[in-house]
C-alpha cells in the first residue's frame, strides 16, 4: 500500500521563536566587534604593545585585518603629538595626526578618554605636546580608534 506523507509545517508560534532566535543572534554577533566606550578594567591593565601613533596608523593602513586581529580589544600604549583636543563633545577625546609635514594624506588615531579620568587627562595638555596614554583598541573607521585612554 501506497503511503503519502504531507511535508512538515511548523506552528507559526514555532516558526516565530526561530525567526526570533536566529535574528537575535545575528545582532549579537554583529555588536560583538565593538568594544565598550567606557572601560575601567583599562586602569589595571598590561599592555600588549608600546608604540607610536604614526606607527599604530601605519599599521592599520598597511594591513587593516592583521592590525585588527594583533591589537582589536587589546590594551596599548601609544605616543604621539596632540593635534586636536576635544573635552567638551561626547565622547571625550584627544587627536593625533600624522607626524610628516603636510601629513600626505594620512588620518588620524583618535584617543577616546576615560570619562572617570576626563578631568586629570586634559589638565595642562594642549595642542602640540607629546603625551602617552593606555587604551583599548576598537579598530580603524576614518581613523584609527582607542577607547577608555587614560594619560600616563
Amino acid at each position: 500500500m501506497l503511503t503519502l506523507r504531507m511535508p512538515v509545517r511548523l506552528r507559526p508560534s514555532v516558526a516565530f521563536i526561530f525567526l526570533a532566535a536566529l535574528a537575535l543572534s545575528l545582532i549579537g554577533a554583529g555588536c560583538a566587534e565593538h568594544l565598550p566606550d567606557q572601560d575601567l578594567r583599562i586602569l589595571q591593565a598590561a599592555p600588549v604593545a608600546k608604540l607610536t601613533t604614526d606607527i599604530l596608523w601605519k599599521e592599520f593602513q598597511t594591513d587593516a585585518r592583521a592590525a585588527h586581529r594583533k591589537y582589536h580589544g587589546k590594551a596599548i600604549e601609544v605616543s604621539g603629538k596632540v593635534t586636536g583636543l576635544v573635552p567638551d563633545q561626547p565622547p571625550a577625546r584627544i587627536v593625533f595626526g600624522p607626524s610628516t609635514p603636510g601629513g600626505g594624506g594620512a588620518g588620524a588615531v583618535e584617543a577616546r578618554v576615560l570619562d572617570d579620568r576626563a578631568s586629570v587627562t586634559f589638565a595642562d595638555l594642549s595642542v602640540g605636546r607629546r603625551i602617552t596614554v593606555r587604551c583599548f583598541v576598537e579598530g580603524l573607521a576614518t581613523n584609527v580608534i582607542l577607547k577608555s585612554c587614560i594619560r600616563l
